[in-house]
């Protein structure tokens, strides 16, 4: 069996009783760009068995900002919670794209890195997120993933 990185196993210890109780539930990933979120949403849609949405893979290119397409990320979740199945779903921005679609997370995980990525515009409207939506603050868990 691989050895299990503590801040993964972390999480799964305060993920387990919400996965086991709520069917139809809605996790998020939250956090800088290249903190390790799809890495450890990975881990966590293989370790319970369910349906991650990469967020990233639903962007339109667009320069130093960030557009999703709602739309079908939100047909995703919807088809998996009225199955009703757990959903992750990853990515910059949750909060605010979970806003939109008018949705909200049962649980909520924050993954920090002592060394964000981002810079510049980028950089900018990402501080002002997380000034709106207080991420860090909300999440259920935040985590540290060391590179």
């Amino acid at each position: 069996m691989p050895t299990v990185l503590p801040s993964y196993a972390r999480v799964v210890e305060a993920l387990t009783p919400v996965m086991r109780g709520l069917p139809g539930v809605i996790v998020t990933i939250d956090g800088r760009e290249g903190v390790g979120k799809t890495t450890l949403g990975r881990y966590l849609a293989w370790r319970f068995n369910v349906t991650l949405i990469e967020t990233d893979l639903f962007l339109i290119p667009a320069q130093d900002y960030v557009i999703h397409l709602d739309d079908q990320i939100n047909r995703i979740i919807e088809r998996r919670v009225t199955r009703p199945r757990p959903v992750i779903v990853e990515g910059v921005s949750m909060l605010q794209l979970m806003k939109r679609i008018n949705r909200a997370p049962d649980f909520s995980i924050y993954v920090a890195n002592r060394n964000p990525l981002a810079s510049g515009i980028m950089e900018r409207r990402l501080a002002a997120y997380e000034r709106t939506f207080t991420p860090q603050a909300l999440a259920n868990v935040v985590v540290t993933i060391e590179r």
